[in-house]
């Protein structure tokens, strides 16, 4: 056996050679009244649409958009909470030959949005109006700029009811317009992330990236999946779920980060009779506190867990909630999820930071600073390589420039380890690595030591500026509701596990600042937002950057 750290898992099913139109029509065909599409709210409400539904009204308005001016190749904006309505959207811009731009905002004034909106050169924009009249004003920004997109609303819209919306554009009867014809090698998504310079990157995949998953191309995939990731993010994209047959269930994505009552949406979860569950480890672990009150019959086959770093503590849920646990580590770039580490049961030892194999049809290696590939066992950059993969970002050959090394090698940006038993670990970020005197400190190995402490339920270990020793250790953390842990607490647990009195440096890895935290500020994601973290972090400390 090779002792380079490279790994590759072949594929067991062929690439799918088609379009998402044509996956769409052929299961239409076959299954007309099948609901694909199941959108929940915790109250009880409950909307669905049928496969056939679905392609009627997404042809509807894909001529429609035809009519309006769109042509093949032009980028049309999506923007909107998780609806029905949004994914008859991004299906009917496929059609129309549009490339669909998925569009966020965080700013009230929308300007991260129109930013996009201009990098992208968009067409037009397909957009939710929003509760209340909440995007009035940058809605009416649109309409009155000197050249107008192509404005349809994805719900009817009061404050605008001179516009064109999608629900009386598909009670309208079909038009004899001709939809352009497609290849399965046609850009038709654009993924944004945010750069390192704080302007967006847009990541763009074809019908043969999105389509050629192999984990619902297998013939053990979900039959019934509950995910209420948004849809513009990869891991929450619907059309591969449409292509292959998996009923879809989803909510508000924001109910589930918000936190309160986990067991609401556990019950929907069960109500749908859902096989398997996309959670995020933050409701996970909302559902573990509930574990000793919950008693059910109910258990979901799998648990798709993935996002941050997964430890044992989460296999608490296995014989309670689910069967098994299934580990995933993916980017956006790479189409989502290319590592996978599936049937975890009870009795197996979760190694943190261990994400399984490469996925069907991916390469795998780990490469120090030159580029060189390492021997197993030695942490590096993990680099990544397959046919679904992106091939550049958008408008960007700077950040495609230092993203990709020779080979078409994707550079993730993670420390990473293959190890002798051919095992991907998941070590951090790069640019989070800590870097005291000239020891390179990974956090989730304090991490992994720290939330051995009875008592906590939430650790995370961020970098604070220090002027002799350039950073210093800062564990931060959250206690388990009704347990009283203090700082000191914790002190004292990481002085009787750390070993500073035979390190080589003096230090070893004991840290040396400990905060804690009523609750942790986190990203829409779902994940800690770590540099609030810092920022708190140095204000409490009293530390000046500079």
């Amino acid at each position: 056996m090779t002792n380079y750290s490279y790994l590759f898992t072949p594929r067991a099913v062929p690439y799918s050679y088609q379009t998402v139109p044509e996956a769409l029509e052929f299961q239409a065909g076959k299954f007309p009244n099948h609901e694909i599409l199941v959108f929940r709210k915790i109250d009880g409400w409950r909307e669905t649409l049928t496969y056939k539904e679905l392609y009627t009204q997404a042809v509807k308005m894909a001529k429609s958009l035809v009519e309006k001016g769109i042509k093949k190749g032009d980028k049309v904006a999506l923007y909107g909470a998780n609806t029905l309505q949004w994914v008859v959207g991004e299906i009917a811009i496929i059609m129309a030959g549009g490339v669909v731009v998925h569009v966020t905002s965080s700013v009230k004034d929308a300007s991260d949005l129109q930013e996009i909106l201009a990098v992208a050169e968009c067409r037009g924009i397909l957009i939710d109006p929003g509760a209340n009249g909440m995007h009035r004003d940058f809605i009416s920004h649109f309409l009155q700029s000197p050249s107008p997109l192509i404005f349809v609303f994805l719900r009817i819209a009061a404050d605008f009811s001179d516009c064109d919306n999608l629900p009386s554009i598909v009670e309208k009867e079909e038009t004899d317009t001709e939809l352009p014809k497609l290849s399965p090698e046609d850009e038709i998504l654009f993924f944004t992330t945010s750069g390192s310079t704080g302007k967006p990157k847009m990541i763009c995949h074809s019908h043969f990236g999105v389509l050629n998953n192999a984990y619902f191309q297998r013939p053990d995939r979900p039959s019934t999946l509950y995910n209420d990731r948004p849809f513009g993010w990869i891991s929450g994209s619907p059309l591969v779920n449409i292509a292959y047959g998996t009923t879809r269930v989803f909510a508000d994505s924001s109910v589930g980060v918000k936190g309160g009552d986990p067991m609401k949406i556990w019950n929907l979860i069960r109500e749908e009779n859902c096989s398997h569950a996309l959670l995020m480890p933050y409701y996970l672990a909302d559902l573990i506190g509930c574990k000793d009150d919950y008693k059910d019959v109910y258990l979901l086959h799998a648990i798709l867990l993935g996002g941050q770093v997964i430890d044992q503590s989460y296999s608490q849920v296995i014989g309670i909630y689910s069967e098994t646990l299934c580990i995933g580590y993916g980017l956006t770039e790479n189409g989502g999820v290319t590592t996978l580490w599936p049937d975890i049961r009870r009795e197996d030892n979760i190694n943190m930071g261990d994400v399984g194999v490469p996925c069907e049809g991916v390469e795998m290696k780990i490469i120090d600073e030159t580029g060189s590939t390492l021997p197993r066992d030695q942490p590096g950059e993990l680099c990544m390589r397959s046919r679904v993969a992106f091939h550049e970002y958008y408008k960007n050959p700077e950040a495609t420039r230092a993203t990709f090394i020779a080979g078409g090698w994707f550079r993730s940006g993670d420390i990473a380890v293959i190890t002798k038993n051919g095992r991907i670990v998941i070590k951090g970020r790069i640019k989070n690595v800590i870097s005291r005197r000239t020891r390179k400190i990974f956090p989730d190995a304090i991490e992994k030591v720290v939330n051995k402490m009875d008592g906590l339920s939430h650790v995370v270990v961020v970098a604070v500026q220090d002027k002799r020793l350039y950073e210093e250790i800062c564990v931060c953390f959250v206690a388990k509701p009704q347990i009283d842990v203090t700082e000191d607490d914790v002190k004292d647990f990481c002085a009787q596990h750390f070993d500073v009195k035979n390190a080589a440096d003096g230090y070893g890895e004991m840290p040396t600042y400990f905060l804690k935290f009523g609750k942790f500020p986190m990203l829409d994601s779902g994940k800690p937002d770590k540099k609030e973290m810092q920022t708190e972090a140095l204000r409490r400390l009293g530390i000046q950057i500079g």
